[in-house]
C-alpha cells in the first residue's frame, strides 16, 4: 500500500510546521497550505472561501486533513467578531464539507477557551461555556464539524509553545523580551497545561494512525500558572526568572476575558496512547536542545 495523502491547512504556523515535519518523517505524502505567511512548498488557501477550499481538495485529494488554521489573537477576535467567526467557524465548516465529500478524515485543533475557566481542568465531557468571541467561534466550529462529519478528530489543546523565531508563541515572547532586557508582567492566576508543539504533533499522528474518532484533549501533563511557566522558560534560556513579574489578570486590562482555572484533563489521551502525557521537565529539555542547536547554527554561519 502506498503512503497516505495528508493535507495540513495552516502549515506556516507553529502547529502546522510541526505536523509537516512529523508527517514527512512518518512517510506521508503531505501538502501544506498558508493564508497570510507564504513559505516554500506551500500553496495559498483562505478557508473562508468555500470555492477555494473545494479547488484545493480536488487538487490534493487528501485522505486525512489537519486543520490548524485559525485567527488566534484573542483580543483581536473580541474587537472583530465578524472576522473571527468567518475564519474560525465558517472556515472549518467549509473544510468539513469538502472532507465529507472526499471522504477524508478531519483533524481539527480546538482550545480550552471554549470553557469559562471557573472549574478547570476540564475533561472531554465537560459542558462548554466560552467567555470570549474567540472561544465562541472555536466552539461553533467544533459543533459544525460534528454535524457534518462522522470521521472527525477534535483535539483540544492549550498553551502551545515551541522554538520558532518567526512565531509569537509564549516561549518566544519570553525569550525575545528577556534577551532584550525587557521585564515581563505575566498572569499569576491563569492556569493551563503548557504543551510542547512537537509533542502535540506526534500525539496527533499516533491518534490518527489508531483511527481515533471524537474529542480528545492533547496537552502536557503539568498544570501551572502562566507566570510559573514563564519563570521556567527563563531558566531554560539561561536568563533571570526574576524578570518575570507575576500579576493578576485583572491588572493587565486585556480586552477579552480569559479562562483562569483552565487547563484540560489527560486521562483519555493517556489511555488511548498507552503512555503518560509528556512532563514539563521533559518538554523543556527538548526545547532547550532546540534553542541551543539554533544558536550554534547562527554562530557558525
Amino acid at each position: 500500500m502506498g503512503s497516505q495523502r495528508a493535507a495540513v491547512i495552516g502549515a506556516s504556523g507553529l502547529v502546522g510546521q510541526a505536523l509537516m515535519r512529523v508527517l514527512e518523517n512518518n512517510q506521508y505524502e503531505v501538502t501544506g497550505t498558508y493564508a497570510t505567511h507564504p513559505a516554500d512548498g506551500l500553496i495559498s488557501l483562505d478557508i473562508a472561501d468555500a470555492s477555494a477550499v473545494r479547488d484545493t481538495f480536488r487538487l490534493i485529494q487528501p485522505q486525512v486533513v489537519f486543520l490548524t488554521a485559525a485567527l488566534t489573537n484573542v483580543d483581536y477576535c473580541e474587537d472583530h467578531p465578524e472576522e473571527a467567526f468567518q475564519t474560525n467557524t465558517e472556515g472549518p465548516r467549509n473544510v468539513a464539507k469538502e472532507a465529507a465529500r472526499c471522504r477524508s478524515k478531519l483533524v481539527y485543533y480546538s482550545t480550552d477557551y471554549i470553557f469559562d475557566g471557573k472549574s478547570g481542568p476540564y475533561d472531554e465531557e465537560a459542558q462548554p461555556c466560552p467567555a470570549s468571541n474567540y472561544g465562541k467561534s472555536k466552539l461553533e466550529a467544533e459543533r459544525g464539524i460534528q454535524e457534518i462529519l462522522d470521521d472527525y478528530l477534535i483535539l483540544r489543546t492549550t498553551v502551545v509553545y515551541g522554538w520558532d523565531r518567526r512565531s509569537k508563541n509564549f516561549a518566544m515572547q519570553v525569550y525575545q523580551k528577556l534577551q532584550a532586557g525587557i521585564p515581563m508582567q505575566v498572569p499569576e492566576d491563569q492556569v493551563g497545561n503548557p504543551t510542547l508543539v512537537d509533542y502535540l504533533a506526534e500525539a496527533s499522528i499516533r491518534l490518527v494512525q489508531q483511527e481515533t474518532r471524537g474529542i480528545v484533549n492533547v496537552v502536557g501533563r503539568d498544570l501551572l500558572s502562566r507566570s510559573e511557566f514563564g519563570k521556567a522558560l527563563a531558566k531554560v534560556f539561561d536568563m533571570d526568572p526574576e524578570m518575570i513579574t507575576p500579576v493578576p489578570t485583572a491588572g493587565l486590562k486585556q480586552r477579552a476575558l480569559r479562562p483562569l482555572r483552565g487547563g484540560l484533563k489527560i486521562e483519555k489521551m493517556s489511555q488511548l496512547l498507552g503512555t503518560e502525557a509528556m512532563s514539563l521537565e521533559e518538554a523543556l529539555k527538548r526545547l532547550h536542545r532546540q534553542w541551543r542547536g539554533d544558536i550554534r547554527i547562527i554562530y557558525t554561519k
